[in-house]
């Protein structure tokens, strides 16, 4: 068994070893296969490695190309837009005949802005070849900024249609504004024209000018009919006085601080507030340049007919001065309204002492007086130009402190003026007007001493007017504006007068003064000599005769005030007590036609004064 084993194990072996020996030819014809291919390698890397380096040449070369190509395309790109953006139909959309609507007008700004930055890129690549292109797109930012004032223009333009202010005035309605689409659509459009976007194309913002040119005709032509009215309203048949209100500055000052402001609110609205103050001046220049006009008219008029109208420069104070303070507020301007009343403040601070001289004329110019001794014309006529200035307290205090205590008695010169800020405007039109009344009754009193000269008359003629003058105060707003002193004074003038009237009665009242002594006897009576008895009779007889002659003259005097008459009365009802004394004393010594009158009979009859 055991030999058996060895001979197949022999047999393995041999086979093994055969196989071994194909396996190391084998081996040995790789190794020779391996050197012959590691031989062509090499002989192939020698002649590959030329061709993989000029590769990695041309492949930078192709990068760098296509980056070059990317920067041509990027600087074409903004050229390109020019071509675009005309094809665009935004860009023509606002040159037609409709009105634009918000979504068009934001694609119109789209538009710009692109050529804008295009332009910009353009400007920066500093390639001459790109000159033509920023030529067209320089024109285009041109036209297109252009297109937008032109649409600014037309915007105002349909809002600024002249309106009727007596409708607004009437109706207490405020003047028109714009809605707030509007107000949108010119936001907008003057933010653009205002940006360094317009000025790109060498085009300065005219916004603020266009506002004016649309909108200052607006406001003239709506006012045109008011300035002319209140010219117009000057000319009176009759050369009567002014009355207040009969002008029609009043609604003329009125509408011209309600378009004013209305037209601030807008300006507010639209323009940044550094640019307020201009554009409301450019845009109210021409209104307040024919308002300027308008108070020139009324000034010559004023000065040719002081007398009568210096109450319209007062009226046109008393308007157009709290107005302006209004606007003031609003507006911070006042300077324009200060020189337009300037040359009439002049005026009018002149009529102070106008009043005065041609009261002295026309004191002097008197030739004759009322034939009844009632009140002359020249009175009613004062008194009917101080109750017309109280109608103007504000406007006349103001125009007194510009000319100064007192100045009003002299010539007016602008020169001569004495402006105190701290004067007190009421208390010197209290003065004032205590001066012209105390001229006035100089002025009569010695026109009527020369005239009448009987002092009886004088002095009834005095008391007739010194009365009407106080009737006058106490009816009017005078009674506010004259001190409690002013007014106390022009009582005591009217004392006086009456004081001047009884110095007859008093004459009269002296028959009745006694200084008899008489002897009182048991029962009460009395006794006298006949020398004493002559002296009472002729008493009796000088009273008698001097009482029925004054109650004669009395009742034929004419009393216009049944005040004046009642007050006359009661004062000559002094003679009454006296004569009652001297009749009880003397009447069971005289005989009747002595003693004409008992106390009840005297008594009846001055109560019929």
């Amino acid at each position: 068994m055991n030999g058996l084993r060895m001979d197949e194990l022999s047999a393995e072996v041999e086979v093994l070893e055969s196989k071994l020996s194909k396996t190391a030819d084998l081996t040995t014809k790789i190794t020779l296969s391996l050197k012959k291919l590691s031989a062509s390698a090499q002989n192939v890397e020698q002649a590959v490695k030329p061709i993989y380096s000029k590769t990695q040449s041309l492949t930078v070369l192709s990068g760098n190309i296509d980056d070059a190509i990317s920067a041509i395309d990027r600087i074409r790109q903004p050229a390109d837009v020019v071509s675009q953006e005309e094809g665009n139909n935004s860009l023509t959309f606002f040159f037609s005949a409709y009105r634009p609507k918000a979504t068009g007008l934001t694609e119109y700004l789209a538009a710009l802005k692109r050529i804008n930055n295009a332009l910009g890129t353009l400007k920066k690549s500093n390639l001459r070849s790109t000159q033509k292109a920023v030529g067209q797109m320089t024109g285009l930012l041109k036209g297109g900024s252009l297109q937008l004032e032109d649409l600014f223009r037309q915007a105002l333009a349909e809002e600024s249609a002249p309106i009727e202010p007596l409708h607004y005035i009437t109706k207490e309605l405020p003047f028109p504004t714009f809605n707030s689409q509007k107000i949108n659509m010119l936001v907008i459009l003057n933010d653009f024209l205002s940006s360094t976007l317009a000025q790109s194309s060498g085009i300065q913002s005219n916004a603020t000018t266009i506002y004016a040119e649309v909108r200052g005709p607006y406001m003239t032509n709506s006012l045109s009919s008011l300035a002319l009215a209140t010219v117009n309203t000057t000319r009176r048949v009759s050369q009567t006085p002014y009355d207040k209100g009969s002008n029609g500055i009043g609604v003329y000052t009125s509408s011209l601080e309600a378009i004013f402001d209305a037209e601030h609110e807008n300006i507010s609205r639209i323009f940044p507030s550094t640019e307020w103050p201009t554009v409301y001046n450019n845009t109210t220049l021409q209104s307040m340049t024919v308002f300027k006009k308008t108070l020139v008219d009324l000034n010559t008029f004023v000065k040719a007919n002081m007398v009568t109208d210096c109450f319209l420069a007062y009226d046109v104070i008393e308007n157009v001065q709290p107005a302006s303070m209004r606007l003031k507020v609003k507006t911070g301007e006042t300077r324009e309204f200060s020189e337009a009343l300037r040359p009439l403040r002049q005026t009018a601070v002149g009529s102070f002492s106008h009043f005065l001289e041609d009261l002295k004329k026309s004191g002097t110019g008197m030739a004759t007086l009322p034939v009844d001794n009632t009140v002359a014309e020249l009175t009613v006529g004062v008194m009917a130009r101080l109750r017309r200035m109280a109608d103007y307290p504000n406007a006349v205090s103001s125009l007194l402190v510009s000319l100064g205590e007192g100045n009003w008695n002299r010539p007016y010169t602008a020169t001569a003026a004495s402006f105190d800020v701290g004067a007190d405007g009421s208390g010197m039109l209290s003065t004032f007007c205590l001066d012209v009344i105390d001229q006035l009754i100089h002025e009569l009193e010695q026109k009527a001493r020369v005239v009448v000269k009987k002092t009886p008359t004088v002095a009834v003629f005095m008391v007739n007017n010194v009365h009407y003058i106080e009737s006058n105060i106490r009816k009017s707003d005078l009674s506010n504006i004259m001190s409690r002193e002013s007014q106390q004074k022009v009582e005591k003038w009217r004392k006086d007068a009456v004081k001047m009237y009884l110095e007859q009665w008093k004459e009269c009242a002296a028959f009745l003064m006694d200084v008899t002594y008489t002897k009182q006897h048991a029962g009460g009576k009395i006794t006298l000599t006949s020398k004493e008895k002559e002296g009472v009779k002729e008493k009796f007889k000088n009273f008698n005769t001097a009482f029925e002659d004054l109650v004669q003259k009395h009742k034929q005097f004419t009393f216009p005030d049944k005040e004046v008459r009642t007050m006359l009365s009661k004062e000559i009802g002094f003679i009454g007590p006296l004569y009652g004394r001297f009749h009880d004393k003397y009447k069971d010594l005289m005989r009747d036609k002595y003693v004409k009158y008992d106390r009840q009979s005297l008594d009846t009859m001055l109560a019929q004064l």
